[in-house]
């Protein structure tokens, strides 16, 4: 039987996981440091705890998709509804602390779920269905500007209020869409052989793999740095004592740019896969991604802020479709998940180091130098991906 096309339900999850992303993840230092007044330091320390607990999650969350009968589906849906409890419960007046482990609550269930909605792609697209993967994350680059952008004016006339609250419908959202995503008609039989293996087998089968990771951890401190310190940064381009509102407005706008110029390479992705192998753009995305932090460095004011955020069309646009297609292509069937959630949790990883390394910077020697030290950091890990990317021969859903 003829699989339907399940792009249209799978960019749906995209979207809500991205728009989600672009309210409750993209404004957490400025909600912890503006809203409960705390440090750079320590709000880039509550996100590190938060960062390193989903980190420790994810694996988990694997084995127990691995070894029971619930599955990717039931998983996601499951922290898409707990972040949404969280976020909004963050308005209830029940104090400092309560808020701070809700949100921190929150932050931790939203950075389990891109590794899993990636999986969710891979398994219907390994399982027979119609799905343009490129597509489907593109529109939720897209979302994730409009969320970032929105924001701004929401936050301006709400308070700070507005990120939690958004952030929690879209994570309702979430869990509506990937319980509408519908279920693969093939249904793969496993034997033995076919099981998932255990992390020790999955690194023996795979040895570069670490290295990879390594990369990508590395990598994504300097990516992360740049998302989760854009309002500081954003507050270095401008004058002194510009208002918060115009350094939110700032913020917004850069991401928005960087959001928008993903749009060409996500679209297209399916077409360039075809003609250019998928490790090769794989190792062209991290190049650029290093090129933004450098730019962001060296180029002053606003416009170059903004100039800065073209190389992400080249950069984190190809980078978050080539990479998932490349572990889905060099990862054995029986451990696709398993592969995913690794590469998740190096992006996570990634992200705990900017959290706790950026804002102990920022505080002790300033943006710019924060930059430096990233910029730094990106360049080993372009290196460590060079090495540690195998020549894929074939694309899986290409």
């Amino acid at each position: 039987m003829k699989q339907r096309n399940a792009t249209l339900q799978y960019a749906f999850v995209h979207m809500m996981l991205w728009a989600l992303y672009g309210f409750l993840f993209s404004y957490a230092n400025p909600y912890l440091t503006e809203r409960l007044h705390l440090s750079d330091t320590a709000a880039g320390l509550i996100l590190g705890i938060a960062t390193g607990m989903a980190f420790l999650l994810q694996p988990i969350l694997t084995s127990i998709v691995d070894r029971t009968k619930l599955n990717v589906r039931h998983v996601s849906i499951v922290c898409a509804l707990f972040t949404t409890v969280c976020a909004a419960a963050t308005v209830l007046p029940v104090g400092k602390h309560a808020t701070v482990v809700l949100f921190a609550g929150a932050c931790v269930s939203l950075q389990t779920l891109p590794s899993f909605a990636n999986a969710l792609g891979m398994e219907g697209i390994r399982g027979g269905q119609t799905i343009n993967f490129g597509l489907a994350r593109g529109l939720g680059s897209v979302f994730f500007g409009i969320g970032s952008k929105l924001a701004a004016p929401l936050i301006a006339a709400f308070g700070m209020h507005a990120v939690a609250v958004s952030g929690a419908v879209c994570a309702a959202l979430l869990a509506a869409a990937v319980a509408m995503f519908p279920r693969a008609q093939h249904i793969i039989a496993h034997n033995e052989e076919e099981k998932p293996t255990s992390a020790r087998v999955f690194f023996q089968e795979n040895p570069k793999f670490i290295l990879l990771l390594i990369g990508v951890i590395l990598l994504y401190i300097g990516h992360n740095a740049l998302s989760n310190c854009m309002f500081r940064i954003a507050g270095s381009k401008l004058s002194a004592g510009a208002s918060q509102n115009a350094i939110t407005d700032v913020q917004g706008t850069a991401l928005m740019i960087a959001a928008v110029v993903e749009l060409p390479m996500m679209f297209l992705f399916t077409r360039l896969v075809k003609k250019i192998r998928c490790d090769i753009w794989l190792i062209l995305s991290c190049a650029f991604m290093t090129l933004r932090l450098i730019l962001t460095l060296v180029l002053p004011a606003a416009a170059g802020l903004y100039i800065a955020q073209v190389a992400q069309m080249f950069g984190y646009a190809l980078f978050a479709v080539a990479s998932v297609y490349y572990v889905g292509s060099v990862v054995s069937k029986r451990n696709v998940v398993k592969g995913q959630t690794y590469l998740g949790s190096g992006n996570t990883l990634g992200c705990l180091g900017a959290y706790v390394m950026c804002g102990s910077l920022i505080d002790m020697v300033g943006v710019e130098k924060m930059l430096l030290v990233s910029t730094v950091l990106s360049v080993i890990g372009l290196a460590c991906i060079v090495l540690g990317t195998e020549r894929v021969k074939t694309t899986v859903g290409a």
